[in-house]
């Protein structure tokens, strides 16, 4: 059985990548692209760069070294047209922080930027779309890229001729997967926001929950924005800029916070504190780019380092937490596979992220500039990590059924009485803490415990006492307790007030000990019992537990007093030979 749950526990994941595989193979292929109308023309020799003193020919556009674009500075592309065959034409490129002016043989044609520029903010992230006039064969093009900030840009973009309807599915097409995960990680991280004061309330889950929908919705809003997708549903490239720097700013708060609540790094001050601490980062950021103080974009680097450094000391906590459980085991923790899933894909996320950071780095500031970069590795290192976090609700909530019935098996153990099966002594007392509005409690006191024992030995007394129990279960069986509170007295909570129900029972209960009494020869049932409810007048203004089970006690006592007699009486007829049925039951 154990063989088997281990074997199942690890076909789950392996299935669970095995589909997320597939899926991105089917996304990505080619084979499912739509066809086009005519040629896309990438447009990657033949330019003349001028940048500051220096004019150059690249052999390749979109690998050409123009080194940093600073502020002020201005890159001058220049070509002369062929005939592609292409009507109407198009050309398309992509800029960053730029403005941009568009010229066929010296005459402006397209412009963008200079309002947002003049107007002290923070030049977005576009796609360009020029139309071209039909006589474009064989005219001088020419495009003038300024950029507006410091370290602005780095490397080329590569730039497409051909029909716009082509141009633009071939851009939905390619951004396909990217995409598809985004919308996927946007629509799960706000179905867990909606669900997450639900399983909060419910007492099973913590606020890390809400924080995993926090990160799925920010990995979704940033990978839409970097990857320029949400050109296709918005034209307000200002808007979704922003959101892009905002949604990264906010990612490593969101991931510190996750953490301390789900309690996987050793300690909650540090990861707290930081996490915090970055939340006030974005929001200053956010402040100073909003009243136009200081572009957010200027914080990109900064950001970075933090979130290499606190990567690292994330990764290193996650790795210590794993050594230290295994190298100091507890027996008593249900919750190994759903954290091992957690830890798993924290991990992987968490890795991608600092090889994409080191990546688009390299290409800015060393490579061939980071226009052409990309966040392959953060896009699927978010899904490898929404997936390990449903596998970890998933084993939690196994986890947390298996605790729960350990749980209810301790407490039986606790609070039940071996030998009748019944509450014990500790669970009557917990219940008569708690105990509140309507109820009446009976007070018993078996007959005979102690004659029984003497005569016929322990063996038949405790027969005695399990079947008392019994008859109890089957005549109070809307009881909210039948407990034994010692010995031979017992206790009863009914949850109603209700005299002529409760009568009724008692007779049953009275008429079922008879009976009994005439099948189980020489056990001998027969019981004292006095009964209060909470509105009992003579309680007055302390109707407590206590004090209603104290009442029924005393009146308990009285009909003992006459069943005392009878004891003596069944001990005569013993002496005498009598058979049990003959006497020793009183009449009621």
């Amino acid at each position: 059985m154990r063989t088997r749950h281990r074997i199942s526990i690890v076909l789950l994941p392996l299935l669970a990548l095995v589909l997320l595989a597939s899926a991105i193979r089917f996304l990505g292929a080619d084979m499912y692209k739509s066809p086009q109308y005519s040629h896309l023309v990438q447009l990657e020799n033949g330019w003349t760069i001028s940048h500051a003193n220096d004019t150059f020919k690249p052999d390749v556009l979109s690998k050409s070294d123009i080194g940093m674009a600073n502020k002020g500075d201005t890159i001058a592309l220049t070509k002369t047209l062929e005939d592609y065959d292409v009507a109407p034409a198009t050309i398309h490129f992509r800029s960053i922080l730029s403005t941009i002016d568009v010229y066929l043989n010296g005459q402006l044609i397209y412009t963008f930027g200079h309002d947002y520029y003049e107007a002290g903010k923070m030049l977005p992230k576009v796609e360009h779309f020029v139309n071209l006039p039909d006589d474009y064969p064989g005219k001088e093009l020419t495009i003038l890229i300024t950029a507006t900030e410091r370290n602005a840009f780095s490397g080329m973009s590569p730039i497409t001729l051909g029909v716009m309807e082509d141009i633009t599915r071939s851009m939905v097409q390619n951004g396909r997967l990217s995409l598809s995960i985004a919308v996927f990680l946007v629509m799960f991280g706000f179905m867990i926001l909606v669900l997450s004061p639900i399983l909060l309330q419910k007492g099973n889950h913590d606020l890390s929950i809400a924080f995993s929908g926090v990160i799925s919705v920010l990995l979704g809003l940033y990978i839409l924005c970097f990857n320029d997708l949400f050109w296709a549903f918005s034209d307000s490239p200002a808007f979704y800029t922003f959101l892009e720097y905002l949604s990264l700013f906010q990612l490593p708060a969101s991931i510190l916070l996750f953490l301390t609540f789900a309690g996987q790094i050793r300690g909650k001050r540090i990861p707290l504190i930081l996490g915090i601490v970055n939340y006030g980062f974005a929001i200053v950021t956010a402040i100073l780019h909003l009243t136009n103080l200081v572009h957010i974009c200027n914080f990109v680097s900064t950001l970075h380092l933090i979130a290499l450094v606190e990567g690292f000391y994330i990764i290193v906590s996650l790795l210590a937490a794993v050594y230290e459980r295994r190298a100091h085991p507890d027996e008593f923790n249900t919750r190994n596979m759903s954290t091992n899933m957690l830890i798993l894909g924290l991990v992987l996320f968490l890795g991608c992220a600092v090889t994409d950071i080191i990546k688009f780095n390299i290409q800015k500031y060393v490579s061939t500039g980071e226009v052409n970069t990309n966040i392959n590795f953060l896009t699927v290192g978010g899904l490898l990590f929404i997936v390990c976090l449903v596998l970890n609700y998933f084993f939690h909530c196994i986890e947390y059924i298996n605790a729960s019935n350990m749980k209810q098996k301790l407490e039986g153990l606790a609070y039940t009485d071996v030998l009748t099966g019944i509450s014990n002594r500790s669970k009557c007392e917990l219940t008569l803490a708690e105990l509140s509005g309507a109820y009446t409690i009976i007070s018993v006191d078996l007959d005979y415990l102690k004659y029984t024992n003497d005569t016929y030995g322990h063996l038949t007394g405790d027969k005695l006492l399990s079947g008392f129990a019994d008859i109890l279960k089957g005549c109070f069986y809307d009881a909210t307790l039948l407990g034994r509170m010692g010995g031979d007295e017992f206790i009863i909570i009914l949850p109603f007030i209700n005299e002529a129900k409760l009568e009724k029972e008692l007779a049953s209960f009275v008429n079922t000990m008879e009976q009994r009494s005439k099948t189980d020869s020489p056990i001998k049932y027969s019981a004292s019992y006095g009964h209060a409810s909470s509105n009992d007048d003579i309680l007055g203004n302390n109707p407590t537990a206590q004090n209603v089970y104290l009442l029924a006690d005393a009146r308990m006592y009285k009909m003992k007093k006459t069943h005392h007699k009878q004891t003596l009486g069944r001990l005569y007829d013993d002496l005498l030979g009598k058979n049990p049925e003959e006497g020793g039951l009183d009449e009621h």
